[in-house]
C-alpha cells in the first residue's frame, strides 16, 4: 500500500514539473516542433502561439476554423521580398501565403480601382479644358524660317463625387507632343520647328494629363488615372519667295 502511494506520488510530481516546464516556455514558442521557433535562422521569424488554438492543419477542438502553417514577408506580401519571413498559423483562406497560386483576376471591371478610373474618366471627359494651340509669327512663313509651336493647357480642380464621395478632382498637364501632317513629331509645349518645302501644313499637340483625387481632407492620391486630350489644328503656309538676281556692272 505504501509502495503504491510513493510510486503515484512520484508519478504526479513528475507530471507537474512536465506542466511546469512546458508553462514557462515562451509563448512563441509553444509548437516549437511545427515552426522550428529553436532552430530558425537569422532573417526568419516564427509566431507559433497560433497552432493551439486551431489545432494545427485541422478543426480546433472547439470547433474552431481550420488552421495553416503560413510564411509571408515581413512587410505582409508574399511577392515583395523582404529580409524576414513570418511563419504564423492562420485560420485556412484568411491569407495569400508564400507558394500560393495567385489566381489572375477574371474581370477589373468591378474593382474599387477600376471603378474610379472609369468616374474619373468621365469627369475628365466631361469637364477637363481642352488644351489651346498656338504658333508664330503667323500669316505666311518662307520656308526654313522657324515656326514657333506652343500649347497652353492649365491644371484645373473641381469638386464632385468619386465613388459615391465628395471629392476633389485636379487635372494636370505633364507632357505635350506634336503630331505635324509632314509625318514627324514633337515634343513639349514649346517647340520650335522649320519647313524646307512650300505647302499647307496641319499641327496639332495632345496633351496628356495625370488625373489626381482626395476625399475630404485626405491626401491627394496622384497619378489615378492618365489620359490625351487633343488640342486644336493649326494651318501653317509655308511660301517660297522668287528671288531675284541683281547684276552689277
Amino acid at each position: 500500500m505504501h509502495f503504491l502511494l510513493i510510486t503515484l506520488l512520484v508519478f504526479g510530481l513528475s507530471n507537474l514539473a512536465g506542466a511546469w516546464e512546458a508553462k514557462s516556455q515562451p509563448a512563441s514558442c509553444s509548437a516549437a516542433a511545427s515552426c522550428d521557433c529553436e532552430n530558425s535562422t537569422p532573417g526568419q521569424f516564427s509566431v507559433c502561439a497560433e497552432e493551439s488554438s486551431g489545432g494545427g492543419s485541422g478543426s480546433g477542438a472547439s470547433g474552431g476554423a481550420a488552421m495553416r502553417e503560413c510564411k509571408y514577408f515581413a512587410n505582409g506580401t508574399i511577392d515583395v521580398p523582404t529580409m524576414t519571413i513570418i511563419t504564423a498559423w492562420v485560420p485556412v483562406g484568411s491569407r495569400p501565403c508564400i507558394g500560393d497560386e495567385v489566381a489572375e483576376p477574371t474581370s477589373s471591371a468591378g474593382s474599387w480601382s477600376s471603378q474610379a478610373e472609369i468616374e474619373l474618366r468621365d469627369k475628365f471627359t466631361a469637364l477637363a479644358q481642352r488644351p489651346l494651340a498656338l504658333w508664330g509669327p503667323g500669316g505666311e512663313v518662307e520656308i526654313l524660317d522657324p515656326i514657333e509651336f506652343r500649347v497652353q493647357a492649365e491644371t484645373a480642380v473641381v469638386s464632385g463625387t468619386l465613388l459615391g464621395r465628395s471629392a476633389d478632382i485636379r487635372f494636370r498637364p505633364v507632357a505635350a507632343r506634336w503630331e505635324i501632317s509632314t509625318g514627324s513629331e514633337l515634343y513639349g509645349f514649346h517647340k520650335n520647328h522649320s519647313f524646307d518645302a512650300p505647302g499647307t501644313y496641319i499641327a496639332r499637340a495632345f496633351v496628356r494629363y495625370e488625373v489626381d483625387y482626395r476625399h475630404s481632407s485626405a491626401n491627394w492620391v496622384f497619378g489615378a488615372a492618365q489620359w490625351e486630350l487633343s488640342s486644336n489644328k493649326l494651318a501653317i503656309v509655308v511660301i517660297e519667295r522668287e528671288r531675284r538676281t541683281l547684276l552689277v556692272g
